[in-house]
């Protein structure tokens, strides 16, 4: 991890907010132009699944068990 982000939590924070809203707005347009009106309803469940579940494994990992503000 870079050196600004163990000397500074805001830095940090900010950092983690920038990578989720880059993320799911790259993941939305990427899924809703692949996915088609008539596709099956598991297709949309699938999507849903891309598009939000690697930024909580983000918070995760950087908050919950590298330790966040504690550190």
């Amino acid at each position: 991890m870079p050196k600004i982000f163990k000397e500074n939590k805001f830095a940090l924070l900010g950092a983690n907010i920038l990578i989720i809203v880059i993320w799911v707005s790259l993941s939305s347009f990427a899924i809703n132009f692949f996915i088609v009106d008539d596709a099956p309803f598991y297709i949309y469940k699938i999507g849903f699944l891309i598009k939000f579940l690697p930024p909580i494994w983000v918070i995760w990992f950087l908050w919950i068990k590298r330790g966040g503000l504690k550190r």
